[in-house]
Formats: structure tokens, C-alpha cells, sequence
């Protein structure tokens, strides 16, 4: 991959005046869009965009033309602004906004070293995404845009409302699998109809793409709309209850031969499957869905044995983008300080037994 680029200061302002104005869908959307920051019409540019030649501008990357009009590379350019920005949200390895990201963080081929391919979604990687099928990769290495819309919305219909942009031109029917969500200065309060709640201002701050602003909302008992975008890569790891990619057959469920992602609620199979109280009794929880928009502890009241719906999806034990761990995993014991990692756990065992009991005391994981 060519050398990220650093965008001026002149364009960082700009932006910050642009991203003050709240509105229904994330960034990238309306006069949130400036296309002079990614796109340039004849690829050369020697000043700026005021009449005496003024007016910072995005710098272009040294093997241009590139294909768009764009300014550099796709992963880079998109990097020159989430990587290391404070007005933006930081999707590479180590970071400095001082929040823990929902979707923790990508690694980058060739990247620094803290972030092993293990861990997470690598971009620039060609390799097979597991358990894809049939089997999809980017021969061009995986780009920011395989999982997110540039321009704003990951819906067909363009209704501008899709979370975090989610919908890339990449994957397999990737921009058919809409999630919305309800942020606080929009709408004011959790639409319970939609899957995911952000509660905090928009502004110029990013910290609403952190754990403590998220709520996952369950609409649809039976499904994951988070699952089912995953699912467009990973398709195996993904599939209705009783069928071929998860088992589960009879009632109550069991037998399953992949973990669900959604159809089954935490405690309702019983047996040595989950338990709610085991969920219900830790200082911290592992993320679920809600259908009576719920929040994890600590930083929400917490999920308690009186709620008999919340079903686990792919982000109650995976970091979207990654982390430190293995897998992206999340190793929540249930005490200390919450971070991307997880918290005081160690391995995967101490995220497993946020729901199971089996192998152990409580008071050992």
C-alpha cells in the first residue's frame, strides 16, 4: 500500500463546519458531502478552490490517476482522515479519541505490528473471507468500501439512514442489508423499531461510535439485521435455527453445530446452554440485542433476569473491525475497566462464561 496521507489542517476545519449540523444519517450525506475531499476532476491541482487560489485542499497520492476521480488510493484516502484525526473516528490499530470503539480497530498489511492479521479485518488483504460461500475475496486487497457506502447510505432506496454507512459495493449483496438507527440529537429518544440507538450529540465529536452510546435494539426476534450484513461475507457462520448452517432442530433447540446469531434468547434452551443469571450478575456485560432497548453494564443499567429476550448477535463477542485479541474476540471477565481487548479476562474462556456456566466457579471466570 502506498504511505497514508495526512490531510491539512485548512480541509480538517472544513469538514469540522460541515459535520455541526445534525441530521437524519451519518456522515458523507448532503452538505456533509464535499466531493473535493475524495474526488478531483483532472487529477492536478496547484491551489485551492477560492478565486485568488486559496483554500486548503486534500493532497493527491503519488500514483495517480486513480480510478472515480479519486484522490489516492481507497484505503488510503480513506485513512487520511480516520486514522490519527481527532474530528474523525479512528478505524486503524491504535488510537488516540479516548473512547472504546464499538468496532475496535483494522489492521493494515504492512501496518504496525500491534495488530497482527489474526486480529481482525485486514485491509489490503486478498485472502478468502472464512466462511464465505461461495467464496469471496478482493483481488485488489479488502477496501474500506467493501463494507461501507462512501456516499452516505447502504439502502437501495437512498434514504440516507443506514448505520455507520454500512453497505460497500464489494460484498456479496452487501448494500441489501440495511441497519438503521435512532440517534438521540435527531430523534431524541430509542425508536425501539429500529436496530441500533446512538445517544450521543453528533456535532464534531465522534465518541457516539464508542460502546457507551450504543444500544442494539431487536425488532425482529427471529433475526440479526447485524447478522445478516455480516452474512453477506460469512455466510456459513450465519442461518435460521434448525437449518443447515447453525442446527438446533427440535423444541426447545438444541444439538447446534455453529452458535446462532440471533432466534434464540439468552437462558431459553436451558440445560448446559446459556444462562441469563449468569449474564444478569456481571459488573460487566458482553453487548446483546434488546427489544426493550436494554444497555450493557457499565456503562447502561445493565441486563437483569426480569429480561427474557435479549439474544446475543456477532457483536457480543467480536470487535467489527477488530482488536488485540485473536478473531477480534472480546476476553469480558465482568470486572475491572472496559477497552477494546475486554476487560480483566484473559482468554476466551471469560467471554464464553458471560453466558455459560460450564468448567469452573463463578468466582474463577
Amino acid at each position: 500500500m502506498t504511505k497514508r496521507l495526512l490531510i491539512t489542517a485548512g480541509v480538517a476545519l472544513s469538514l469540522v463546519a460541515f459535520t455541526s449540523v445534525g441530521m437524519a444519517g451519518d456522515y458523507h450525506t448532503g452538505i456533509k458531502l464535499i466531493c473535493s475531499d475524495c474526488h478531483t476532476m483532472h487529477y492536478s491541482q496547484q491551489h485551492g478552490y477560492n478565486a485568488n487560489g486559496t483554500g486548503d485542499f486534500t493532497p493527491l497520492g503519488a500514483s495517480g490517476p486513480y480510478e472515480y476521480l479519486l484522490r489516492n488510493d481507497i484505503n488510503d484516502l480513506c485513512l487520511s482522515c480516520h486514522d490519527g484525526q481527532g474530528w474523525a473516528p479512528d478505524v486503524a490499530e491504535a488510537h488516540g479519541n479516548g473512547y472504546v470503539r464499538q468496532a475496535g480497530a483494522l489492521n493494515v498489511v504492512g501496518g504496525n505490528g500491534q495488530y497482527p492479521p489474526t486480529t481482525g479485518h485486514t485491509l489490503g488483504s486478498t485472502a478468502n473471507a472464512p466462511g464465505s460461500n461461495p467464496t469471496w475475496n478482493n483481488p485488489a486487497g479488502l477496501e474500506c468500501v467493501n463494507c461501507h457506502a462512501a456516499h452516505g447510505s447502504g439502502s437501495p432506496s437512498g434514504s440516507w439512514n443506514s448505520y455507520r454507512n454500512l453497505g460497500g459495493h464489494g460484498t456479496a449483496a452487501g448494500s441489501t442489508f440495511q441497519i438503521t438507527y435512532s440517534r438521540g440529537d435527531v430523534e431524541g429518544s430509542n425508536d425501539l423499531t429500529k436496530w441500533v440507538y446512538e445517544d450521543a450529540s453528533s456535532g464534531v465529536s465522534t465518541n457516539h461510535y464508542g460502546r457507551g452510546h450504543l444500544t442494539f435494539n431487536e425488532p425482529d426476534g427471529a433475526a440479526s439485521m447485524y447478522a445478516s450484513f455480516c452474512r453477506s461475507c460469512h455466510t456459513n457462520f450465519h442461518g435460521t435455527v434448525g437449518g443447515t448452517e447453525i442446527g438446533g432442530a427440535g423444541s426447545p433447540a438444541s444439538g447446534f453445530h455453529r452458535h446462532p446469531s440471533a432466534g434464540v434468547n439468552i437462558g431459553a434452551v436451558g440445560g448446559g446452554h446459556s444462562s441469563l443469571s449468569r449474564l444478569a450478575g456481571k459488573g460487566n456485560q458482553a453487548q446483546v440485542m434488546s427489544s426493550t432497548g436494554a444497555r450493557a453494564k457499565p456503562e447502561g443499567s445493565g441486563y437483569t433476569t426480569a429480561m427474557t429476550d435479549l439474544t446475543q448477535s456477532c457483536f457480543s463477542c467480536h470487535k467489527g473491525h477488530g482488536n488485540q485479541n485473536a478473531f477480534g474476540l472480546i476476553y469480558m471477565l465482568g470486572t475491572g475497566s472496559v477497552d477494546e481487548q475486554g476487560d480483566a479476562g484473559v482468554d476466551a474462556r471469560n467471554m464464553c462464561r458471560q453466558c455459560h456456566g460450564m468448567g469452573g466457579s463463578a468466582t474463577t471466570y
